[in-house]
């Protein structure tokens, strides 16, 4: 059977339990619905999950029809059964999403578009601690090894989430929520070899600290292959990775609750040139106040350090605090609001000639505040949500991001959603203070008949990128065994940080500096859209299938303007052969992007389970291809070809 996860409230630090709440953002999630108690989601006809209330990103419940966003969610059971090793190849059965391998340990990861290595316009959170760096703005993908056993569920919202969640959720927002202690009870023990995930092991054991405290510890590690070059040869890019840490939940009433969580990471790659390492500790207590009152406090300390030899070498400590409180006001308004400070210190070396390092380290500040109404104007019929978030940071000082949401369900099986947003990308370090120097040529000879080495480096007073972003999508439960939703988007940026200013000189012994500075220049457009449509033809068999259209009017010189397929397709069959064995297929098709041509792939998970608590898998991935590019090379990253490959697993749990 397709089993499922146990509901677990644990994992949902505010809920709203008023009748007909519907919220920002609720998870739309046809394959996983965590509220479900029933052991196969086969069972389920379509009627009862899409009207099942589930926990969305703004920590609300609604149920899927009833969310005035584009959502999907990733379940325990879908990233189980999908075959995925990591939270990157999980992301990629989301529809708009574009994720590319640019080597056995980067990746690039973004919704509708700008995608890269240094990807800046995606928020991602891991239960509530934001992980994109501020040197950068982008995500060190290869330090988020958390043990997917472990993972209740992936949320993500294609579309600007910043009116709730701040600067950068602008394209979209990732939320990786992690299983509560109390339902991890006992032991896991998972072990795997294949040619290109070569190793993978771990274990995990929970228990009782006390009548109403639970824990589990838990550690993986894994070796990696390397990819391969457009001649077949290695790339010599492979890598190791360990993870580790524990997490407690303290139940001190049916209405209270605390966290207290920390792990590690750390990549030590093949060449010995290069390594890194991630710590962090959270702790967050949220209390049920009322029917329709809700708190929730969060604190959290994270410390990435990143020796890339060749590249760059440094180090960020960041610690955040944050409230927030949700009240019903009246019978027709539900109000969520909060604070939030965050602050953060950067240290950097000089590692690589062509990063020239001119600030050995930089402080930075964010304060933001938020509030956002959800209005009743006809019961069952009529929502509009509007929200604004206020926040202030070193770059630009103040900025606002209002959103205005309406939801019209003119019947249970159908529903109508618009949405008009603004959102606001800051300016990263390299672009907002005198950090970095990014060499651009040879050196060459300047005024006074003297050589100057061209630089690209932030001018210092940037402003922040600006997207107005129009939606607007449907869904349909037809029968009790089909489901369709679409959804459809026109995003529009202006003040674009690019490379364009003008060109100063600075004298130097024995190079001068020839400087252009990355400034606001113009903007230009994005658009296209996202449908789904899922079947069961039979209780043990389920189909979806996804369409995805991205097109753009950006000028060449953005970043990344182009650095996505136009067309995306995706094909996934999930079928119970037997009681104790399943087989899962997912067919991609992915448009050709610059310098990279389209292609096909398909991938499977074939599992036996000759008794409860053993299970026997094996895995293939991009089988169609001994390998293929997904992505051009980055500034600084070369990217190399992903090569099929195939693996065998063993997962106990006791």
């Amino acid at each position: 059977m397709i089993k499922m996860p146990p509901a677990s409230s644990a994992s949902t630090p505010i809920r709203a339990t008023a009748s007909g709440s519907k919220g920002l953002a609720g998870i739309a999630a046809l394959c996983l619905v965590s509220s479900v108690s029933a052991d196969s989601l086969a069972e389920l006809s379509i009627e009862q999950l899409l009207n099942e209330s589930v926990t969305s990103v703004s920590r609300r419940e609604a149920r899927w029809m009833d969310t005035p966003a584009a959502i999907t969610v990733l379940g325990h059971d879908e990233i189980q059964r999908s075959g995925a090793t990591t939270l990157v190849d999980a992301l990629r059965m989301v529809p708009g999403m574009n994720v590319a391998a640019l080597s056995s340990s980067q990746s690039a990861v973004s919704a509708r578009g700008f995608n890269g290595v240094f990807s800046n316009k995606m928020l991602v959170q891991i239960d509530g601690r934001t992980i994109y760096q501020p040197i950068f703005a982008g995500v060190f993908w290869d330090l988020q090894q958390q043990m997917l056993d472990d993972v209740e569920r992936i949320e993500v919202i294609r579309g600007p989430g910043a009116s709730v969640w701040g600067a950068n959720a602008v394209n979209g927002v990732i939320s990786v929520v992690s299983r509560s202690a109390r339902d991890t009870q006992g032991g896991l023990f998972y072990q795997s070899f294949g040619d290109i995930h070569e190793l993978m092991t771990g274990a995990r054991y929970g228990g009782k600290l006390g009548e109403n405290t639970y824990y589990r510890v838990f550690g993986s590690y894994r070796e990696e292959d390397d990819f391969l070059l457009p001649t077949g040869r290695s790339a010599g890019d492979g890598w190791t990775g360990m993870h580790g840490g524990f997490r407690i939940d303290h139940y001190q009433d049916a209405d209270t609750h605390l966290t207290w969580q920390a792990d590690g990471s750390g990549v030590d790659f093949d060449d010995g040139t290069a390594d890194a390492y991630n710590v962090n500790s959270l702790l967050r207590w949220t209390r049920q106040l009322g029917e329709r009152s809700h708190l929730e406090v969060l604190a959290f300390y994270d410390r990435v350090r990143r020796d890339e030899g060749f590249r760059a070498r440094g180090s960020t400590d960041s610690f955040d605090v944050s409230a927030q409180h949700l009240v019903g006001v009246g019978d027709s308004h539900d109000v969520l609001w909060g604070v939030g400070y965050r602050y953060s210190r950067s240290e950097l070396e000089q590692a690589n000639p062509l990063l020239v390092v001119r600030r050995g380290g930089f402080d930075l500040n964010l304060f933001s505040a938020f509030v956002q109404d959800e209005f009743t104007v006809v019961p069952d019929r009529f929502t509009l949500t509007s929200g604004l978030k206020i926040e202030h940071n070193d770059y630009t000082g103040l900025e606002f991001q209002p959103s205005v949401r309406a939801l019209f369900t003119p019947s249970g099986n159908q529903s109508l959603w618009a949405a008009v947003s603004r959102a606001v990308r800051t300016p990263n370090a390299v672009e907002g203070k005198d950090v970095f120097g990014l060499v651009a040529g040879a050196p060459f000879v300047g005024p006074g008949g003297t050589l100057y080495l061209p630089q690209i480096t932030g001018d210092g007073d940037p402003h922040s990128e600006v997207l107005w972003a129009y939606e607007m999508g449907y869904r349909l439960r037809a029968t009790d065994w089909m489901s369709w939703s679409v959804a459809g988007f026109y995003n529009h940026y202006s003040d674009l940080i690019a490379p364009g200013g003008e060109t100063t000189f600075q004298a130097g012994a024995p190079l001068g500096t020839a400087d252009q500075a990355l400034i606001n220049q113009g903007g230009g457009s994005t658009y296209g859209g996202e449908t789904t449509l899922t079947v069961t033809p039979t209780e043990s068999w389920r189909l979806a299938g996804t369409y995805s259209l991205l097109l753009a009017d950006v000028p060449l010189f953005a970043p990344q303007p182009r650095s996505f397929p136009t067309q995306q397709v995706m094909l996934r069959s999930s079928h119970d052969l037997t009681e104790k064995a399943t087989l899962d297929l997912q067919l991609r098709y992915v448009d050709q992007s610059p310098s990279v041509p389209s292609y096909v792939t398909a991938d499977f998970r074939l599992a036996y389970r000759p008794r409860p608590d053993l299970e026997l898998s094996v895995v293939g991935q991009n089988l169609f291809d001994s390998q293929h590019p997904e992505i051009s090379d980055q500034p600084l990253t070369p990217s190399y070809e992903v090569p099929r490959g195939f693996y065998g697993k063993i997962t106990w749990n006791f």
